[in-house]
């Protein structure tokens, strides 16, 4: 008997020496990322162009992720390439429209760089969260207890003489159905395609250094009417060889080299349709 209770006296001092022992391991063997820690390790020493470059080998490799992104800006601005950092701080935004952190610091870049802010407004941020699949699924869920209160509607005696329900109660579940339903997939159908249109636009941040020149029609001779601040956000409008039409945040047009552009979404730009 006191063989075992000495045995068991020594439990806590095996767990103890096991979670010493193998907890570590695990973290490393689970947790540890050379790569993300090289690139940290690099910004915390200072090294901003060595860590920029870093992240960027790593969205590379592994494709871009709202994390990512904001610590490649995070890095691009600590170097002081503002153009780069609102990019990525944009990128970061589109994948995390909600996250506070990456937009305050997009705020500040923009601060830094003499732009406007341009926080998204609530009805931006669910716009851009909305699974447009889920939303199609609602809405044919609605239009489908539209239909079945058309037909309940039009057979309510045979109903309710089958189920027990009054008539008249039955008859006011319907009219409350159709009541609500149609202004409810009304709605539904017009916040999906104001979806549709926000998120198909075409956006692209200026990375020319100091600013990009705006001129009248897509070629290197053509008068300038304007120039746009390194990190502003565009939309692209058309595209024409290697100039592309974009709409400045005051609503004026015109059209920019592509090198003075880079998308915030990566591709959209050959999406456009040249002329």
């Amino acid at each position: 008997m006191n063989f075992f209770l000495n045995r068991l006296r020594l439990l806590p001092l095996a767990f103890l020496l096991l979670t010493f022992f193998l907890v570590p391991f695990l973290l490393h063997a689970d947790g540890s990322d050379p790569a993300l820690d090289a690139a940290n390790r690099a910004y915390t020493n200072g090294s901003y162009d060595e860590s920029a470059k870093l992240f960027q080998q790593i969205i590379a490799a592994r494709g871009y992720s709202a994390p990512l992104c904001f610590d490649l800006a995070n890095a691009e601005a600590r170097a002081g390439r503002m153009g780069a950092a609102i990019l990525n701080y944009e990128r970061a935004r589109y994948l995390a429209p909600a996250d506070r952190d990456i937009d305050h610091n997009l705020q500040f870049a923009r601060k830094q760089a003499g732009l406007e802010p341009n926080s998204y407004r609530w009805w931006q941020i669910a716009l851009l969260s909305i699974n447009w699949i889920v939303w199609l699924g609602i809405m044919a869920a609605c239009l489908l207890l539209i239909f079945l209160a058309v037909i309940g509607a039009a057979y309510a005696p045979a109903i309710s003489a089958a189920s027990k329900i009054p008539l008249r109660l039955l008859k006011n579940i319907f009219r409350a159905i159709l009541f609500a339903g149609i202004p409810l997939c009304l709605l539904l159908g017009y916040v999906e395609l104001s979806t549709v249109g926000f998120n198909t636009r075409i956006e692209g941040v200026v990375v020319a250094p100091k600013e990009a020149t705006l001129r009248l029609s897509p070629f290197a001779s053509a008068d300038s009417i304007g120039t746009i601040p390194e990190g502003e956000l565009v939309t692209v409008e058309d595209r024409h060889n290697d100039y592309l039409r974009i709409e400045a945040r005051d609503h004026h047009f015109g059209w920019v080299q592509e090198n003075d552009l880079e998308p915030v979404i990566p591709g959209s730009f050959d999406a456009r349709p040249g002329n």
